[in-house]
């Protein structure tokens, strides 16, 4: 199933609004609704989502992004991989879009970078046996935010930043923590008390 755009989605898609420039990565892309925002002003969007019908839904529905199966951002980790899929993904175009490829293809031959990195990610504790991983996050409902956090730094350009939605059922003391660990800062750009929930917009960049 597709996690359908809810009130955590609204919440950080003005934030992307704001923000997106150059080269966007959504990371745990859903609907699609954030990376379709970035799109409207940045040069390139590249969508990501572990759910492979996600990925199916998204590459149908919407048009200039390019969509990805990838776990966090573990397609990146071979280049050349990746490079064939882009490169396989650009064929449908027709010639006019010829500068597209070759500046996927100059980004990928390097170590890629991006210029703002999304991550609306599943963040509530684990319920059951069996995770959903549209909405959680592991057993303690941060795990997967954690894994995010030890990475991100290796896909940031310099001046890049980050923008991350998680909830107060998260453990925002731990958050703080893992960004504080992996030699990032963040800005609080914005607290939402939704139902029995706080909903936390955080700018993390490096330090």
């Amino acid at each position: 199933m597709i996690y359908e755009p809810s009130e955590d989605s609204f919440l950080l898609q003005k934030f992307v609004k704001k923000y997106s420039k150059g080269l966007v990565l959504d990371v745990g892309t859903g609907s699609g609704i954030l990376a379709k925002e970035a799109s409207l002003k940045a040069n390139l969007v590249i969508g990501l989502d572990i759910n492979k019908n996600v990925v199916k839904y998204c590459k149908k529905n919407i048009n200039g992004i390019y969509f990805f199966k990838s776990n966090l951002f573990q397609i990146f980790e071979d280049n050349f991989f990746f490079y064939d899929k882009v490169d396989k993904k650009l064929e449908i175009y027709d010639k006019k879009k010829v500068k597209d490829r070759e500046k996927l293809q100059t980004l990928v031959k390097k170590q890629i970078k991006f210029d703002l990195i999304v991550f609306n990610p599943p963040y509530l504790p684990q319920e059951l046996k069996k995770r959903d991983i549209r909405t959680e996050g592991g057993k303690k409902g941060y795990e997967i935010i954690e894994r995010f956090l030890n990475e991100v730094s290796n896909y940031l350009k310099k001046e890049g930043r980050v923008l991350l939605l998680f909830s107060s059922f998260t453990n925002k003391k731990k958050i703080n923590d893992l960004i504080d660990k992996n030699k990032l800062r963040f800005i609080e750009l914005e607290k939402k008390h939704i139902f029995f929930e706080d909903l936390y917009v955080y700018y993390i960049t490096k330090c």
